[in-house]
């Protein structure tokens, strides 16, 4: 009997070691791929995983205070093109992520 639970805990220690793994690639993709691949998770996902731990430490940047912006492109918001972070050099730019409403 226990050589059977020792097997069954071995084998759950390594399928939650994969979950996990699956998940810590998952949020070092692109946004978009990584939402693709949440969505298909259940909600218990997020109480079983150590989400938040794996966020800091996946997607932590090396940026530092005072260390200038990477350059970056973003969208109009109307669509008719996009915006060049590096043409605003000299002027204050403000960068809202999430959502502000």
């Amino acid at each position: 009997m226990k050589k059977v639970v020792l097997r069954a805990a071995i084998v759950l220690g390594i399928v939650y070691c994969l979950f996990v793994g699956a998940i810590a690639w998952a949020m070092a993709q692109p946004p978009d791929t990584f939402g693709q691949f949440m969505a298909r998770m259940p909600i218990l996902t997020f109480l079983v995983a150590p989400f938040e731990t794996l966020w800091t430490h996946i997607r932590a940047g090396a940026l530092h205070p005072g260390d200038a912006a990477p350059d970056f492109n973003l969208k109009r918001l109307d669509h008719t093109g996009e915006v060049r972070l590096s043409s605003l050099r000299g002027q204050p730019v403000v960068l809202v992520f999430g959502s502000y409403t």
